[in-house]
């Protein structure tokens, strides 16, 4: 847009509200400043300044939002925010209201910077021109492919014709339904028809499948999006339009009405974007057909194809079931999984046609089905239970897996644990965070289930069909201590030490067979009083011994495909214990797991190594890396070059990316073989290294040093970056990348810039993230700076 030469709005200085500016002029302004800012195949498409000191801009380019913020007082210290299109989650326009409110909103969720909120003057901007323009950003090829494929007219036939259409000029809303806030149906052609024209919010090829509304607001299911649209305010003129593409959609629930007057029922759908988490909507039961949308919304999460049962499952057919008695009640006992599959398929028909129920289980009231495609449970509400509230939980949305096992003492629950992907409920004022979707445990009857093969199945369904690192033992093992004569249980309970993984596999597919798969392989093992760590070539399994009888157990099992990050840190001098840390992208408790490890009794650095191949690579690179590692010994005096603690604490030496290189190759060893150093960077005695994989982040501990952490950020979930210039009176710049992992991780350095350009990190970052991880310098050739 051209610039507008007309005198601001007080209202719109007031509020900070931007306005459009010329995005040619400004882009060769900008580059002529800051040579580094845009990429040289990055155009600016639009531009917008603040009003009134006009220091903040907005700047959609080609490939990202770029957000520019003043800070302090002048023009020195200032700040870029990169968004890249591909990270972006959610979005939504708002128009502006009545009174006062004189702007129009664009907000913005993204992967790695959660929200982000423009404003814009509601006269020299037009909203469908920003929506449109967000439109053709996203990318909708996952939710046109869905649509082709598994939503189609023959699967849903949701014309007009069939649900009876209710609009404003035909049946009138009852009281009940408009004080009740319960949605109805709408004619779909005459919706998409409307926000194609009217409110110009979709795409042109893109279908409105189904449309509800409620009281003011709506909701439309189309081809490419959940769409919900929120009237606000007393005038009902400020309007937000949601736009939640379908892939990020990752669990629902529906609820049936109950009894007497609640008539109303219930559609929740989760997602997997922070602060976001869930959309509710309630329906009249008698204005729609609640089955037909569960139908919609199960075929677009988890497809129409048809999932087989797994061999060897036992689905109990035939299964009589013993009520369990009053002491055990509420844990749930198993049930015959074909019958409830008919049950499901016909007198309430919540199953798809090619999904198949594998186990069932029933507490008092509550019922548990573990089909090919999800986990559902059941749960009736109320004295009368009428009310039923059906929980779907994709197998695809699940990130770790454990159990427990029953104690001997006055404890009587076995328990399966399932970590999600989605969003947990935030607390409000006093109330406490509670999991949500991001968490799910079940109590069974220990005397009718055994957990520990229900930990089995769960892990043949996550794990079956998952790539797997191909290696021979002989290759990785450390050195075995023991020569595996005893109980393999009471061999683990002893002082702690690594263990050879060969013996201790041959012992558990001797006494625990359920413990590991078929094709699982043990690659590392290592212990700590009772408590066991298993590095196998699927995932980290995690033996916990609980109590004085040792009788209770609880397995975690983290698959290799849900680590997003990790963490090694080696023993300090008056520290025994070398630790590693796990991230992974659950919100709740698993979104961090830490163990410990004894002072010689483990090579941490082999542990790092392992998970580097595996965490930065594919499988295959994993049995390629792991073939050729041996155990790590420290040297003492490596050639031409300093021991790798003096070196760190070495705060007068000058890095340079071909040094780091060479060091974190050989001694000790973190960086993989075909792993580069393109940036290394000084922060007091910490080192920050940005490679060809991974941000990684050294940071020295201790008076003598002797304690070392080395943490790992794959570039892969680092997703949003922004840089702070320095201000007047700073003697450093900062850096922030933004990671996709738990609820949140942010890499954050200071730059000093006397020693380095900041744009030049602005630049890197950009290259790595954004333009296919085109980078420069490379390993070997002589760098543009040096840095501290």
């Amino acid at each position: 847009p051209e610039a507008i030469s007309i005198m601001p709005g007080v209202m719109d200085v007031i509020l900070g509200n931007a306005t459009g500016i010329d995005a040619k002029k400004e882009e060769e302004e900008q580059r002529q400043k800051y040579p580094l800012l845009f990429h040289p195949d990055e155009t600016v498409e639009m531009g917008f300044q603040v009003k009134g000191l006009g220091r903040d801009k907005s700047f959609l380019t080609t490939h990202r939002i770029l957000l520019k913020d003043g800070k302090g007082i002048g023009n020195k210290r200032r700040s870029y925010l990169s968004i890249p299109y591909e990270t972006i989650q959610c979005f939504s326009v708002e128009t502006a209201g009545a009174f006062l409110d004189d702007d129009i909103e664009l907000k913005i969720w993204s992967s790695g910077h959660d929200f982000k909120q423009l404003d814009f003057a509601k006269k020299e901007v037009d909203l469908w021109t920003i929506q449109q323009y967000m439109n053709a950003k996203m990318d909708w090829s996952k939710e046109i492919a869905i649509s082709n494929h598994h939503v189609t007219p023959e699967n849903h036939p949701i014309a007009a014709s069939h649900f009876p259409a209710t609009t404003a000029g035909k049946n009138k809303v009852s009281v009940f339904d408009w004080l009740g806030g319960n949605a109805y149906m709408m004619d779909p052609k005459q919706a998409e028809d409307q926000l194609k024209t009217t409110t110009p919010v979709l795409l042109e090829d893109e279908t409105v499948h189904m449309a509800f509304r409620e009281r003011r607001d709506k909701i439309f299911f189309t081809s490419h999006r959940l769409l919900v649209v929120d009237v606000k305010g007393l005038s009902g003129q400020k309007v937000e339009f949601k736009s939640v593409p379908w892939r990020f959609v990752r669990g629902f629930s529906i609820q049936t009405a109950g009894a007497l007057f609640d008539v109303d029922s219930e559609l929740s759908i989760y997602t997997n974007i922070r602060w976001m988490g869930i959309l509710r909507q309630d329906f009249r039961q008698s204005k729609v057909d609640l089955m037909a949308i569960k139908r919609y919304i199960s075929d677009r999460i988890l497809g129409v194809d048809e999932e087989t049962v797994q061999p060897g499952v036992d689905r109990m057919e035939g299964h009589v079931d013993p009520k369990g008695n009053w002491f055990f009640r509420d844990n749930q006992r198993p049930l015959d999984a074909a019958a409830m599959e008919d049950y499901y398929k016909t007198s309430v028909p919540i199953l798809q046609p090619g999904e198949s129920v594998e186990f069932a289980f029933k507490g008092r009231r509550d019922v548990t089905l573990f089909t090919t495609k999800r986990i559902i449970d059941i749960d009736p509400k109320g004295l009368t239970g009428t009310r039923i509230e059906y929980t779907s939980f994709p197998w695809t949305s699940i990130l770790g897996f454990g159990a427990k096992t029953v104690g001997k003492y006055m404890d009587n629950d076995a328990e399966v644990m399932l970590w999600t992907d989605m969003m947990y409920f935030p607390g409000a004022g006093d109330n406490p965070d509670t999991p949500g979707m991001s968490f799910l445990e079940i109590d069974f009857n220990p005397k009718l289930v055994d957990v520990v093969k229900m930990k089995r199945y769960i892990a043949k369904r996550l794990l079956g069909t998952s790539p797997k690192v191909k290696l021979d033992p002989n290759t990785f093992a450390l050195a075995p201590t023991n020569d595996g004569s005893d109980n393999w249980i009471d061999w683990i309970g002893d002082n702690q030490r690594a263990i050879d993984p060969q013996a201790l596999e041959k012992k558990i597919r001797e006494e625990q067979g359920d413990l590991l798969l078929e094709d699982e392989r043990l690659i590392m093992a290592f212990k700590s009083g009772r408590d066991i760590v298993l590095f196998t070539n699927a995932r980290i399994l995690d033996y916990d011994v609980r109590g004085l009888s040792g009788k209770k157990i609880k397995y975690t099992s983290v698959p290799y495909s849900s680590i997003r990050a990790f963490k090694v840190e080696s023993a300090g001098s008056f520290d025994r214990d070398a630790e590693l840390a796990i991230y992974t992208r659950n919100l709740w408790d698993l979104q961090k797991v830490s163990m410990d490890f004894r002072k010689g009794k483990a090579d941490i650095i082999a542990i790092q190594r392992f998970l580097a191949a595996i965490v930065l690579g594919t499988p295959d690179d994993a049995t390629r890396y792991l073939s050729q590692i041996q155990p790590f010994k420290h040297k003492k005096d490596p050639p031409n070059m300093k021991s790798f603690a003096s070196w760190l604490l070495d705060n007068s030496s000058e890095e340079d990316a071909s040094q780091t290189n060479e060091v974190l190759h050989h001694d000790p060893p973190i960086l993989l073989a075909d792993e580069q150093v393109n940036r290394a960077y000084r922060q007091g005695r910490d080192l920050y290294v940005w490679t060809t994989h991974r941000a990684l982040v050294v940071d020295v501990q201790g008076l003598r040093g002797k304690k070392v952490s080395y943490k790992s950020i794959p570039v892969q979930w680092c997703r949003t970056f922004e840089i702070e210039t320095a201000g007047h009176l700073d003697r450093d710049a900062e850096v922030y990348v933004h990671a996709d992992i738990g609820r949140g991780m942010t890499l954050d350095q200071s730059i000093l810039v006397k020693k380095h350009d900041i744009y030049t990190a602005h630049d890197y970052w950009g290259r790595a993230l954004i333009f296919d991880g085109e980078l420069a310098p490379s390993v070997g050739e002589e760098p543009e700076i040096s840095v501290w």
